[in-house]
Order: C-alpha cells, then sequence, then structure tokens
C-alpha cells in the first residue's frame, strides 16, 4: 500500500461534511429509495450516495470532475467519496434508512487494497455513530477483469456485516451469472432494460415473474431511473419492494429537505430486506479518518468515474 493520505473534511453550522479536491469542492446529496404500500403510500428505506462537486461557486457535472482527476488519485478520490458519504449520512439522523455507496472492483489490484479498504469502512461508519449493516456496497462494473479481486471484494465487505447491492441488472448471460456468484442481499434493475419490458403486456408478464424469482430467493429487488408515475404504479402491481427514480424524489444536497416532506416515523413495516438496526453509539473521535489509497494504476484509472457517485 501505498503512504497514507489523510483527507481534510470540514463541517459547516449544521454539522454536514464537506472535502476539496484542487480547485473543487465536493458535497453530498443522497436520493432516496422508497418503499411503497397497497395504498400507494411512500416511505424511505434508504438513500444513494451521489457527490456534488462546484468550483468557484459554480457546479461542476460529477461525469466532467471525475474525468479531471489525476490517475495515481482514482483510488483515493473514490475513497474518499464514500468516507464523505458515511460521515454525512450519520449527521442525516434517521435512524431506519440506509445508504448504498458505490465501489467499483476495477479500482483494486490486490486482496490486501480489499481487506485495508474494508477496515477503513469499518472505522468510518462506527465514526458516524452507523452500523455497517446500514451500509449497502453497490458493485458499480461487471467486475474488474479479476475474479479473486472480485468476489474477495464482496466477501471482505460481507464479512464485516455490510449490505451487498449488484447494480444495473439486465437479465443477459453475464449478469444472471453475476448474480448468482455474488448472491446479493439487493438487486437494482438497469432503468433502460425495464422500460423496454414495459412496453407490452407479453415483457411486463415476464418482468413480474423475474421478479418474484429473485424475491424467492431473498433478494430484494430495486428498480431505479423511474421517471413517469405509471412506472411507480407498475412497480406497485409487480411487487417490486424498493423504487428510486425523479418520479419519486430528485437528489438533494445535504442537509435536504426529506424529513419535512417524508418524516420516519411511520406504522407501515420496513420494505422485505431493509429492516434498520438502532445506531451505533457515536464515538468520541478526532477530526475527518486518514485514508491509505491503492497504488493508481492506468487501468484503473480507465474504469475510475464512469459511474457518478
Amino acid at each position: 500500500m501505498a503512504g497514507r493520505r489523510k483527507p481534510h473534511f470540514l463541517q459547516d453550522e449544521k454539522g454536514f461534511y464537506t472535502t476539496s479536491y484542487g480547485p473543487f469542492i465536493l458535497r453530498s446529496a443522497f436520493q432516496p429509495i422508497f418503499s411503497q404500500d397497497p395504498g400507494g403510500r411512500l416511505a424511505i428505506e434508504a438513500f444513494e450516495a451521489l457527490i456534488r462537486a462546484s468550483s468557484n461557486g459554480k457546479p461542476v457535472s460529477p461525469g466532467h470532475f471525475f474525468s479531471l482527476v489525476e490517475p495515481e488519485d482514482a483510488v483515493y478520490i473514490d475513497t474518499v467519496c464514500r468516507e464523505l458519504h458515511i460521515l454525512n449520512m450519520g449527521v442525516l439522523g434517521r435512524r431506519k434508512a440506509r445508504l448504498f455507496v458505490n465501489f467499483n472492483p476495477a479500482l483494486f489490484d490486490a486482496v490486501a487494497d480489499i481487506e485495508d479498504e474494508a477496515d477503513r469502512m469499518v472505522e468510518v461508519t462506527v465514526q458516524a455513530g452507523l452500523r455497517p449493516s446500514r451500509i449497502v456496497c453497490e458493485i458499480t462494473e461487471q467486475g474488474s477483469g479479476n475474479n479473486t479481486v472480485l468476489h474477495k471484494l464482496v466477501s471482505s465487505l460481507r464479512a464485516r456485516m455490510f449490505r451487498i447491492a449488484v447494480d444495473d441488472f439486465g437479465a443477459d448471460d453475464s449478469d444472471i451469472q453475476r448474480v448468482t456468484e455474488l448472491n446479493p442481499d439487493i438487486l437494482k434493475f438497469d432503468a433502460a432494460w425495464v422500460r423496454r419490458f414495459t412496453e407490452t403486456g407479453a415483457g411486463m408478464a415476464l418482468l413480474k415473474l423475474m421478479v418474484d424469482q429473485f424475491i424467492d430467493k431473498g433478494i430484494t429487488v430495486l428498480f431505479e431511473g423511474l421517471e413517469e408515475d405509471h412506472q411507480v404504479e407498475f412497480c406497485n402491481q409487480v411487487g417490486v419492494q424498493l423504487m428510486q427514480g425523479y418520479a419519486l424524489a430528485r437528489p438533494e444536497i445535504v442537509p435536504t429537505t426529506f424529513d419535512e416532506r417524508f418524516p420516519e416515523s411511520r406504522e407501515t413495516p420496513p420494505a422485505p430486506g431493509m429492516t434498520a438496526e438502532p445506531a451505533a453509539p457515536v464515538p468520541a473521535t478526532g477530526p475527518g479518518p486518514e485514508h491509505a489509497p491503492a497504488v493508481a494504476r492506468s487501468r484503473r484509472a480507465a474504469a475510475f468515474g464512469k459511474r457518478t457517485r
């Protein structure tokens, strides 16, 4: 491992964290992930964490920001984004919701790197006053090209009680194999792929059958990218447990307005697989945590930033 680098996390007057990279200020934005009861009532079950960059007071698109990260800093920034999001989730104060953070296996070279990163995740999660079971580690790429590294990443995170999600499921052979091998807690269906299936009655019937099969296996199903009200209604019809998209709520930079719009106290039970545990006590710790990044290589840098975290 390379020498440790210490990210500088600053807190605002409300306690939320920011950090910086060169001329860029980095903030967390959270997008709610909802469950829906048969009556159509929505409840926030989780948030997906996204990075928001700005320079000279002007927003910079995530894709553009990540394209400007130096190759040797790719792993460092990837990790700093996760740490920033976890710390802000702790400040947000929702006692039940989980947080989805992204992991790209292509950024890891060695098992030692993975073990170090998993340990750092535990430290930051506890520092934020959360339990690892409230963090969902979303595997965002098909794989690193190295199945040993991919499986070690998942097993290391799971051994530390983090939840596992697989992203962008599209039901081709490689996707099905990935789900079979990784056995995730949560499966996120690719939005464009789902839309194609909802264009015909036969497609919708097949989609419902697929959703039922995954639920029978104990996997929680999430449809993302919902942009129309009829898509939300369809999710309810086919038994999709979790939903995400602009039709429900757009991402907001923390602090958010979600507490006023979707108060956490509710009578309906949480979605299957999403029952939250009480938060861990916040330990007495100093300012932002240190991070030990792996030495970045050009092939890992090429995989960096494919997704806007």
